[in-house]
């Protein structure tokens, strides 16, 4: 009986408790109203919130402002009139360049890029450098590269004062396009202001691409003055100024990249020790001599190292969607950041602008692998160009130890620069063989021996048979030029 009230008394109790109210200040904290069941089952499986195992809420947010920049994007695309980008129709057949030191790299980066297989936008038949020493100019920049691209077949070299000279009226003759460097020095504008006269003067010039490089000294005032100066004096001629710091050796679309027009910058536009991709500038460069749209243009260009940032996002969606370099460089100088954050203005003021739909999985998952194939590329570049550093310090390598034992032998008429110079290929061959048996790759030495030495005859054929056709077109004046005739001095007599 008493084991029966006591069994009573504690279920009334249990049962009271059970339809007690939740007490205010719990011992342990209970979920939230906002905790999802799968937070919940982590808790309980995992003894760890793993809601937020992989994306922090600030990457989220990027990844959301990335898909935003990639639909606007696609919007912007679809609706162009012109799905190609517009080509300026009067670029001519011959191109000059001017400012670049032939022993620096940009001179022979700037040479490729116009001389690009993948940029069909240049037709140049003729490419003209001035250069101050033209031995010096012909021996840096008339390479192998030059040889095997048909570059040199094009490449035509007139004299100049200096590596900065600008080129005379005259010289301007039959040039129909004209690249120029200039340095961020004190003589900047002064230079600009030549280059526009002597460009105004040459009826043949139509457009002029110019580029200020370590300009991280320059301001605000005198990058506008310079806009300003170009829009007064330029009435026959199309011009493009692009604005950077000073150079690194970074290859092109290694890093995003950021362009401002100059008529919107209100403070100096790089910070001190900054600088920008050369092979970048030179590709922006190049492309904006071709870009209609780039014609009378003055902008100002910053790398775009934060990935969280506009330009980069900008960059990295179209290279995810598949913009082409020209197409690329195109948007960011027409368009650019400035004009993602007007869209967004215009359609937080309620204009009729209309955001592209969210993406599906199916784009994403396009543009995810798109990525994914840009990046591999990347990689593969990165890996040829370090291949390739090697492959040359290890064929120096060889070439001097070759130049040393024929020395040694007897007297080699060439300093080994030259000797260098003429047995390249060999050493290069010779590079090449032992590389890939460090690599432990399969060589075949005695074959590959005898393909290279039948290549070599051929290549010497070649290049006999072009040597004959230039001597039957040479004419008589030109093998024995005629005697300079003095005055007769008969003060003498």
């Amino acid at each position: 009986m008493k084991l029966s009230l006591s069994l009573i008394s504690f279920l009334a109790v249990a049962g009271v408790g059970a339809f007690a109210p939740y007490r205010a200040t719990p011992s342990h904290l209970a979920p939230t109203s906002s905790s999802s069941s799968t937070s919940l089952n982590q808790f309980g499986k995992l003894g760890f919130d793993a809601s937020n195992l992989y994306y922090t809420p600030e990457e989220e947010q990027a990844i959301q402002t990335q898909n935003k920049i990639s639909a606007y994007l696609i919007e912007l695309r679809s609706k162009r009139e012109n799905k190609n980008t517009v080509l300026r129709s009067n670029l001519g057949k011959t191109v000059l360049i001017s400012g670049f030191e032939p022993t620096d790299p940009s001179a022979s980066e700037v040479l490729d890029f116009l001389n690009d297989e993948d940029s069909p936008h240049f037709g140049f038949s003729k490419i003209v450098v001035i250069a101050p020493d033209l031995k010096v100019a012909k021996k840096r920049l008339i390479g192998r590269n030059a040889r095997y691209t048909g570059l040199l077949d094009k490449l035509d070299f007139i004299e100049g004062e200096s590596s900065s000279s600008i080129p005379t009226v005259e010289q301007l003759a039959d040039v129909s396009s004209w690249i120029s460097h200039v340095g961020g020095g004190d003589n900047m504008m002064s230079q600009l202001a030549s280059i526009a006269d002597v460009a105004e003067k040459a009826v043949g010039v139509k457009n002029v691409a110019i580029l200020i490089s370590g300009a991280n000294g320059v301001g605000v005032d005198a990058i506008k003055e310079a806009e300003d100066m170009l829009k007064s004096k330029a009435t026959t001629f199309a011009y493009t100024l692009l604005i950077v710091p000073e150079w690194n050796n970074e290859p092109e679309a290694l890093c995003a990249y950021g362009i401002a027009n100059a008529s919107d910058l209100d403070s100096a536009p790089f910070k001190e020790g900054e600088t920008f991709s050369r092979e970048e500038s030179l590709r922006i460069l190049t492309e904006c001599l071709a870009i209609d749209q780039a014609a009378g243009k003055c902008v100002v260009a910053n790398a775009a190292k934060e990935t969280n940032s506009l330009e980069n996002m900008l960059i990295q969606s179209m290279r995810e969607i598949g913009f082409k370099r020209i197409e690329e460089v195109e948007h960011m100088v027409t368009v650019g950041a400035k004009g993602y954050t007007g869209m967004i203005a215009e359609r937080e003021s309620g204009s009729a602008w209309e955001m592209a739909p969210e993406p599906s999985d199916e784009e994403k998952a396009g543009w995810a692998k798109t990525k994914e194939e840009q990046d591999e590329i990347n990689r593969q570049k990165q890996l040829e160009i370090r291949k390739q550093n090697d492959l040359k310090k290890m064929a120096t390598e060889w070439a001097q130890r070759e130049y040393l034992r024929k020395q040694l032998k007897f007297h080699v008429n060439l300093s080994e620069e030259e000797f260098i110079e003429v047995i390249w290929d060999r050493a290069m061959f010779e590079a090449d063989l032992k590389y890939r048996t460090m690599q432990g790759q399969a060589v075949n030495e005695s074959e590959e021996r005898k393909k290279f030495k039948e290549a070599q005859e051929r290549k010497k054929l070649e290049a006999y048979k072009k040597e004959q056709e230039r001597w039957k077109k040479l004419q008589m004046e030109d093998l024995e030029p005629a005697e300079e005739k003095k005055p007769i001095n008969f003060s003498r007599f």
